[in-house]
């Protein structure tokens, strides 16, 4: 779960997040985005 966590965290910070919590916010108000960032969209 820790490896989980800790991609998810880099992946925000690739995306330009440098507060985490905005991020997760973020995300979770749209998941699309997130979908996007992972590649899986089309």
């Amino acid at each position: 779960m820790a490896t989980f966590r800790n991609l998810a965290i880099s992946l925000a910070r690739l995306a330009g997040f440098n507060n985490i919590a905005a991020a997760t916010d973020h995300y979770r108000a749209h998941p699309t985005d997130a979908l996007h960032l992972l590649g899986l969209t089309p």
